[in-house]
């Protein structure tokens, strides 16, 4: 090869590597909690079980599908947002003004892998980051475990009224 070969390779071998980083370096600490790898995974469990109601935007169908965007239901209490993807909703529920009147079943009656509570952490916090939406915290698959196990005994979906009042855990 040429001199002139040998530089333009090794300047296009420094260039293409510039950005990169060191995976073990990138990773979290063993045992820390991957907030960006959670919401990474979220996207596509959202693509695949709220997508069809929710959109790509996040603004939901006018009339049919409430907003996710923004929204207190998904930017404030984690716990509330947790247990409304166990549980579900039922009824009307007022979402930016707007009354909704349809239903949310519980995720993993039509999506039994999402009875995981990895992927519903996951889910939960590409919403909860995603659409304007801001949450630096996160939500832990344990956090969901003990979430689902406070309500383990309840069968039915949320009511607006439930959720406006919802319960303070446990002690």
């Amino acid at each position: 090869m040429s001199k002139t070969t040998l530089l333009l390779l090794a300047i296009t071998l420094s260039l293409s590597t510039a950005g990169a980083q060191d995976p073990a370096a990138a990773a979290p600490p063993a045992g820390a909690f991957d907030l960006a790898g959670s919401i990474q995974r979220g996207k596509g469990v959202y693509m695949q079980t709220c997508l069809v109601c929710h959109q790509a935007t996040g603004l939901g169908l006018p009339g049919a599908f409430p907003p996710i965007a923004q929204t207190d239901y998904t930017t404030g209490d984690a716990r509330r947002m947790v247990a409304i993807v166990l549980k579900g909703v039922m009824g009307p529920i007022k979402v930016k003004d707007i009354t909704y009147n349809n239903i949310m079943l519980p995720v993993d009656v039509q999506f039994p892998f999402m009875k995981d509570d990895s992927k519903v952490a996951d889910v939960v916090n590409y919403v909860r980051n995603a659409f304007g939406n801001k949450d630096e915290k996160g939500v832990t698959p344990e956090f969901v475990t003990a979430v689902r196990s406070e309500f383990a005994a309840r069968t039915a979906q949320w009511t607006e009224a439930e959720l406006l009042n919802f319960p303070a855990p446990a002690k």
